[in-house]
């Protein structure tokens, strides 16, 4: 899931993470987002999803629908709608857990 290269002005790498509840947490650079664990097309898993870290979208590794990252909608391929997405967690999960 590697982006663009050193001096480009973009970021390296995704990391994309399972979250609780079936929802996934897309982090590029210093920009975290999070989404839907499933496409709405066929269900696609997108925890295992390509990253574009350039275009800020993920797409299905099923059928390749795309999906911008930070509003969820659908940008190629075949779709029933947007992947829902939700405001991101803190870092410690939003729920007060020490660290």
């Amino acid at each position: 899931m590697s982006g663009p290269g050193p001096g480009t002005g973009q970021p390296h790498e995704a990391v994309v993470e399972a979250l609780p509840q079936e929802w996934i947490r897309v982090t590029v650079g210093d920009r975290s987002f999070e989404l839907a664990a499933a496409c709405p097309h066929r269900k696609g898993r997108l925890v295992h999803g390509f990253v574009n870290t350039r275009t800020l979208r993920i797409t299905c590794p099923l059928h390749r629908s795309s999906f911008d990252l930070a509003t969820g909608l659908p940008r190629s391929g075949p779709s029933c709608g947007p992947v829902p997405t939700r405001p991101c967690a803190q870092p410690d999960g939003g729920r007060g857990e020490p660290e």
